[in-house]
């Protein structure tokens, strides 16, 4: 039984932390702290995409808080800047926070490891 055992390849330290639902709670409200960290940055960007880059630098129009989006010159936002802005920054927050930390723990096992040999 004890070689049944060993032959079961070990999962990595990413997996085995992902698969704790502790961490899975606590990494869902990080990342919710981190997207409301970068949610300046969409709005930014939707101003950009829908006035140009003189309307948010010179004029500077902004989008209000609240729902419907609006910007501060009463314009209700389009449907496609403003979801494809949304989908992008949350796309782009989440996969690559998820990337690091991935990496972080893969790099601190293949260090660890070394450090037992």
């Amino acid at each position: 039984m004890g070689k049944a055992a060993s032959n079961v390849p070990k999962q990595d330290l990413a997996t085995r932390v992902f698969k704790n639902i502790y961490f899975g709670m606590i990494w869902l409200l990080f990342l919710a702290f981190a997207l409301r960290l970068v949610w300046p940055l969409r709005n930014a960007l939707l101003v950009i995409w829908v006035y140009g880059s003189d309307a948010y630098f010179k004029q500077g129009i902004r989008v209000l808080a609240g729902k419907p989006v609006k910007f501060s010159n009463g314009v209700e936002a389009p449907e496609l800047p403003d979801l494809a802005t949304g989908f992008g920054i949350f796309i782009v927050t989440v996969f690559s926070l998820s990337l690091l930390l991935i990496y972080a723990l893969r790099l601190y096992e293949k260090r660890l490891a070394r450090r037992k040999l």
